[in-house]
């Protein structure tokens, strides 16, 4: 090994000349790191050359080829090199070097321990953490967590001794840098703590947080950036373990971090990290948040103080607290119950909208805005009181707030434009004046930020506008927004070209006119081919163009379809990411109107989607030589020192799914996920065209169901669900063969489906069981309960299916599933917690459609399932959350109506509860329960136990025929006709019947059309005379339902209302 030779390629690689640095790079790999002397080499470098950056790329080097080669050195040298190795860094004066030396030892001393060698490393280095030596003690304390986070394994049996150690060090009297390596070294000893078991060490744990609190409030008074990140980074690695770690000083924590973070004299960069913690806190411990009194609210009100901070020249991707408390304010409305974090901002909504303080009017609309994204259930109930402040503040005098009340609005329009809908005229009124006030000067930043926020505003509102409030408007907003795209600011372009694909989605075909004027104004930006704003404008006018397509129809959009479809081919291979996603969402809205109409164009169209899952995931990510050396050292150690080829020259390909996890999502990942969407769009809307591509598109989706990226699993579930439900339903057409409720199956599917039915159920049960993300979980719900309603119980005939069902509902339904545990408390029961979010809820609401799906597949048979049940959703049904007992009535009323009569021996359990809930103070639970009480009389045949109710349920029904909201009406009088149809003796008709027939014909819920014509051809042809004498009240309700919307009634109640006009004309 020539040593001199070694050392100038290290020093080559130090030089600023990148081709100088890839030839000495290409000789090192090639001519010395396959040889075990290299390391020896290296390792001498370390401890002699003068040069610190040369030292610290040998410790780079080393660290990478020590788990290759270390094994192979000689016995008798390796005692010497590990003293010159502890010698060297004790004298080592530059801190990056002496992080490097303390990896290089850790990673020895990990294979060394193994062969129980090296025996006396710990006794030496813990008495440099306890040397009189400042310098020993911070050299001392770094090496035990360089090999606590190599091997923290080895330690498992020694952390009393360690955590005596770390009592004295954290509370080292003269050095900032030995009580933060304890600080990193308790971070790495978590993982090794059983909670359960060691009391002990759990004990100790929670004692450390004070004195790491402190820690962390001595490295911010001193402005020690280092030190504050990496303490910062503790705090947050106690968020992935059990909470009980952390627990004795949580709400001190939390309450300190808030203090932190509202403290406007501190720095802003602390501030930020303090927001990001809580941020965590609420992500990762919302059980925790919500079980301290108050404290959501603090932090609602907390992070608006901070929010009216914004300055006006604040951009949505900086980092500032201002922007840090919107994220929290976020995270708070996403994971934690809107009664304790949106109230208290609804509380504080006009105080803050009147404010004289601009930052103040700012604050609340922008909090608001992003409450409406992670609540907008709750947001929707109050957002009709909120509209007055709402109008008042995009038309305040300050551009400023103008503009925040747009961005606001643009996120509540997203969620809630249907709720707004008595305030639409005076809205677009705001935005036209809004456009007058940026037009002097259009060009200027901040009249392209009002313009652009406008067009936005109207893209999220236009699917929910009125056709009256189109009528007035949609001429105007049409030609002032398509003057727009020949606007010099490509972000104004784009954003006006969105805005004209939403009106066009919305208004669909009194697009028409425009049609022509508004492809021939986009066309070119769709032809573009480079230029980073020019591409980034041809997307939005490729997704503005799809949805246009989506608005007027094939046949008007026809003669763009084939040019616009080749113009996506060649988009893909531009380079630019976003184009090729929003080219794969076009061919996914084009592929809805033409279905199977696409011709040659779908073979593209899969090719181009197989080879998007066939890219291979690389990171690109820029790191320090430090961060390097560690990289390096973590996927050694995944992929473990018995594992590497001896001849492996290229020590940088080794892969590691831990480190993706550490590093983020790659861009192809992201790409996939977008891609499997539109590939499970295509293949649904292409039907029997899709079938050559079935097999290979089945292939490429089922691994993305074990993806390290949620997104890509929560895809890859959906559209292979979506794809069987596809073969199913061609199938279904093609033998004319249906399916039937109940196994065994009425008919032998063919084998293809069988296979498919395989993959698709094993790809699931595989995940579905311990999934943690929660949006994954809600996908697989949905995506088995429609596709149980569309192919029956063909699918629960594979292996295990059903138990897997029951047993995944069960856990869901008690909120015991690991996607509703806080991360770490797995194991803990929430079934008591009162109020979710409405993302949490979403997980049970979806896995309770997926039992109203395993009713419809089975039928009467369900009973018997029903019994597993009955008793959490009782539960729900007397829960103090109005959309808790709402939606587990609506479950009770479907289940019902499938299961049929075998609901019989259920009928003394259910009624109590739903005759109490038939006064519910909440209409759509009195809503849902009318229809559950319908259903209940009409199927059970227990008469003795509901028939005596009768009186009660119709004093109940009566003043519910006169409130015009959630349905009520209508399923009302579904449920009094389902009371005629099953006992007509025990219902006064003469009384009741007039009333029934003043709501017809129903406006809201057509499904009830059924009961109530099936209920008056009943008495029609029993010859009951009251309805009789109502015949010419009728004759105008049978020739409305017959007339169009052509959804109104099914086909069957169709004849049955045919009958019907022919009996009344006889």
């Amino acid at each position: 090994m020539d040593q001199q030779k070694l050392v100038a390629l290290l020093q080559a690689c130090q030089i600023p000349d990148t081709q100088k640095v890839k030839a000495a790079t290409a000789e090192l790999r090639k001519n010395f790191y396959p040889h075990p002397e290299s390391l020896l080499g290296l390792l001498h470098v370390i401890v002699s050359h003068p040069e610190p950056t040369v030292r610290m790329l040998a410790a780079v080097q080393a660290l990478r080829l020590v788990p290759k080669h270390w094994k192979n050195i000689n016995a008798a040298q390796k005692p010497e090199v590990r003293n010159q190795l502890l010698q060297t860094i004790v004298s080592e004066q530059d801190g990056k070097c002496r992080h490097g030396q303390s990896r290089v030892i850790a990673a020895i001393a990990t294979l060394d321990f193994d062969n129980s060698e090296w025996a006396d490393l710990i006794p030496n280095v813990t008495q440099l953490a306890t040397s009189d030596n400042v310098v020993h003690r911070e050299v001392g304390s770094y090496i035990i967590f360089s090999l606590l986070e190599a091997n923290p394994t080895y330690f498992e049996s020694h952390l009393a001794t360690l955590f005596e150690l770390f009592t004295k060090t954290i509370r080292d009297p003269q050095s900032r840098d030995v009580r933060v390596n304890t600080m990193l070294s308790i971070s790495a000893a978590l993982m090794l703590i059983d909670v359960d078991e060691d009391e002990q060490a759990l004990n100790a744990v929670q004692e450390f947080i004070p004195a790491m609190v402190d820690v962390l409030k001595d490295a911010v008074q001193n402005d020690d950036d280092e030190r504050i990140q990496q303490a910062f980074e503790v705090f947050q690695s106690f968020l992935a373990y059990e909470s009980a770690l952390i627990s004795r000083y949580f709400k001190d924590l939390v309450q300190f971090m808030l203090e932190l973070a509202s403290n406007s004299a501190a720095d802003d960069d602390v501030r930020c990290q303090a927001l990001a913690f809580l941020a965590q806190c609420v992500r990762y411990r919302r059980m925790k948040i919500q079980g301290v009194p108050d404290m959501a609210a603090q932090l609602m009100r907390k992070s608006l103080m901070i929010l009216s901070e914004m300055e006006d020249d604040d951009e949505e991707d900086d980092t500032t607290p201002a922007r840090g408390a919107l994220a929290l304010i976020d995270q708070l409305a996403s994971d934690l119950p809107p009664r304790q974090v949106i109230v208290p901002l609804l509380d504080d909504f006009s105080k803050y909208a009147t404010s004289e303080k601009t930052g103040h009017r700012r604050a609340c609309i922008l909090a608001l805005g992003t409450c409406a994204e992670g609540a907008p259930e709750f947001v929707s109930t109050q957002i009709g009181s909120l509209m007055p402040a709402v109008l008042q503040l995009l038309q305040d005098p300050e551009r400023a707030v103008r503009y925040s009340a747009l961005v606001g609005l643009i996120r509540i329009g997203e969620d809630l434009a249907d709720s707004m809908a008595a305030h639409h005229d005076a809205i677009i009124t705001a935005l036209l004046l809004n456009l007058d006030a940026a037009s002097s000067d259009q060009s200027a930043k901040q009249n392209v930020e009002i313009i652009r926020s406008v067009c936005g505003v109207i893209d999220s509102l236009a699917e929910g506008l009125g056709s009256e409030v189109m009528a007035k408007y949609g001429e105007t907003m049409i030609h002032r927004v398509g003057s727009f795209l020949s606007h010099p600011d490509f972000t104004v372009k784009a954003a006006a070209a969105g805005a004209l694909g939403a009106i066009a989605s919305a208004v669909k075909s009194a697009f028409k006119p425009f049609l022509k004027e508004t492809m021939e104004a986009m066309s070119t930006y769709i032809m573009v081919e480079s230029g980073e704003d020019e591409l980034a404008l041809r997307s939005a006018v490729c997704d503005a163009m799809g949805r246009i397509a989506v608005g007027v129809g094939a046949q008007e959009f026809h003669p763009y379809v084939m040019p616009l479809l080749l113009a996506s081919e060649k988009a893909l291979h531009l380079g630019n990411a976003r184009l090729r996603e929003t080219t794969f969402i076009l061919w996914s809205q084009l592929a809805t109107v033409y279905e199977d109409d696409l011709g040659d164009s779908l073979a593209g169209i899969f090719n181009g989607l197989f080879e998007s899952l066939e890219l291979e995931e690389v990171d690109d990510f820029d790191l320090s030589e430090e961060e390097q050396g560690l990289v390096a050292d973590k996927k050694d150690k995944a992929k473990g020192s018995g594992d590497m080829d001896d001849d492996e020259e290229d020590m940088d390909d080794d892969d590691d799914d831990d480190w993706d996890d550490l590093v983020g999502v790659s861009a192809q990942a992201l790409e996939k996920e977008i891609a499997l969407e539109v590939l499970g769009d295509v293949i649904y809307a292409s039907k029997e065209k899709s079938a050559p591509y079935i097999e290979k598109a089945v292939e490429l989706i089922a691994p993305f169901a074990e993806h390290s990226y949620e997104g890509c699993r929560k895809t890859s579930i959906g559209t292979l669900w979506r794809t069987y439900a596809c073969v199913w339903e061609v199938m279904e057409k093609q033998t004319g063969q249906k399916w039937a409720p109940g196994l065994p199956l009425n008919f032998e599917p063919i084998p293809n489906i069988i296979k498919l039915g395989e993959i698709v159920t094993t790809a699931t049960m595989h995940i579905w069981q311990d999934e943690a993300d929660r949006d994954v979980v809600t996908e697989i719900n949905r995506s088995v309960a429609s596709t149980l309603k569309a192919t029956g119980p063909s699918v629960l005939g594979q292996k295990a299916m059903m138990e897997q069902i029951i047993t995944v509902l069960g856990t869901i339904t008690t909120r015991c599933h690991p996607c509703q545990q806080d991360l770490g408390d797995e194991d803990e029961n929430q079934d008591d917690v009162q109020g979710s979010s409405e993302w949490d809820w979403l997980i049970i609401d979806t896995a309770l459609d997926v039992l109203i799906g395993l009713a419809a597949a089975l039928g009467s048979q369900f009973a018997e399932i029903w019994k597993v049940f009955q008793k959490p959703i009782l539960k729900f049904i007397s829960s103090n959350e109005h959309i808790e007992r709402s939606t587990a009535v609506g479950v009770v009323a479907e289940c019902v109506a499938y299961m049929g009569s075998a609901v019989t021996p259920y009928t003394a359990t259910l009624l109590p509860p739903l005759l109490h809930r038939l006064s519910d103070e909440d209409q759509e639970t009195k809503s849902n329960t009318a229809y559950a009480i319908g259903q209940l009389v009409f199927h059970s045949e227990d008469e003795a136990t509901y028939l005596p109710s009768f009186p009660q349920i119709l004093r109940s029904l009566e003043p519910l025929l006169q409130i015009q909201a959630q349905r009520l009406q209508d399923n009302a009088a579904g449920c009094l006709c389902r009371m005629i149809l099953s006992n007509p003796n025990q219902v006064p008709i003469p009384e009741v019947l007039p009333a029934l027939v003043d709501l017809l014909p129903l406006k809201e819920d057509y499904e009830e059309n059924k009961p109530v014509y099936q209920c008056l051809h009943k008495l029609y042809a029993a010859g009951n005379p009251t309805v009789q004498e109502l015949t010419p009240r009728l004759i105008p309700v049978f020739q409305q339902v017959l007339s169009p919307p052509e959804d109104q009634l099914e086909d069957e109640t169709r004849q049955l209302v045919l009958e019907l006009v022919r009996l009344v004309q006889k």
